[in-house]
């Protein structure tokens, strides 16, 4: 859609074809049927893959009669795993209308029509009843470092509120600000991360509760994800050569732009990386 055109900024959302190549390469494109967690390396970019998707299941207790909506859901890796290891209907929301098509497509290779369906839409200005069941449908909100390109927190999380049945759970992973940025680091923010006014933990806390949420654990993840972006960096330069036999240099430079600049913020200590986990009244 082009009025969101300005989030390809961060590399990460550039290249989708990135993933019918890998598909290729593993010998995945031509089948008829792709089981959805040998996706995991292809389809997901959220930080530490399968683990963070286990903790949502076991925070949010899920069973085959509940109903989850993933903001943010990019190419629908969460989603899949989650209907697929719990056999809950998951609604994937996702704003850029080329991923969420790629989104569909993985989900019917996978088989999980049934169970994920896929609205194009951002979460601020969709109609709710949309997305499929209207005001205080699911039992769970999840969404993944997506939080961060939305900078009115307020009304995005009013929104989750919505949305969540009474004692609805919401689980968010998302960056924030633990101590001033500078200017190269805000600059570095908008243009490589597209994140734009990040809260404090204080901030953050403070908007939970005018929005509805209690019990709210704040985790915070910072230490953890700086060594995870490190690594990530070292492994992606170590294996260039193949990385680029499949998707060539232009995606290559491009991504690993992105890789660094995200380690570096990190590194700096003025990011911060949390876990959210709070129940909707």
């Amino acid at each position: 859609m082009p009025e969101h055109d300005d989030i390809k900024t961060m590399k990460l959302y550039t290249n989708v074809e990135r993933i019918q190549n890998e598909l290729a390469a593993r010998g995945m494109l031509e089948s008829e049927y792709i089981n959805p967690l040998s996706l995991c390396e292809v389809d997901s970019m959220h930080y530490k893959g399968m683990s963070a998707i286990e903790a949502v299941i076991a925070a949010m207790k899920l069973e085959s009669s509940s109903t989850v909506l993933d903001i943010g859901s990019g190419f629908g890796g969460t989603a899949r795993i989650l209907s697929e290891s719990s056999k809950c209907a998951t609604t994937a929301l996702e704003l850029q209308r080329d991923i969420h098509e790629m989104a569909e497509y993985l989900t019917k290779k996978c088989r999980l029509e049934n169970l994920v369906r896929h609205v194009s839409g951002d979460i601020l200005t969709l109609d709710l009843d949309k997305l499929g069941g209207g005001i205080a449908f699911f039992d769970g909100v999840v969404s993944l470092l997506v939080f961060l390109h939305i900078s009115d927190k307020r009304s995005l999380l009013e929104k989750c509120a919505k949305m969540l049945k009474p004692g609805g759970t919401l689980f968010v992973e998302d960056y924030y600000c633990r101590s001033p940025f500078s200017e190269d680091e805000v600059k570095s923010l908008m243009e490589d991360v597209y994140a734009f006014d990040l809260p404090t933990r204080d901030e953050y806390i403070s908007h939970l509760e005018a929005s509805g949420f209690h019990n709210i654990q704040f985790n915070d993840k910072t230490s953890e994800w700086t060594i995870y972006v490190q690594e990530r960096v070292l492994k992606f330069v170590s294996n260039r050569s193949q990385f680029e036999d499949i998707h060539g240099e232009p995606t290559y430079l491009s991504l690993l732009h992105f890789y660094e600049a995200v380690a570096k913020l990190f590194s700096a200590q003025s990011l911060g990386g949390v876990r959210i986990i709070a129940k909707a009244k």
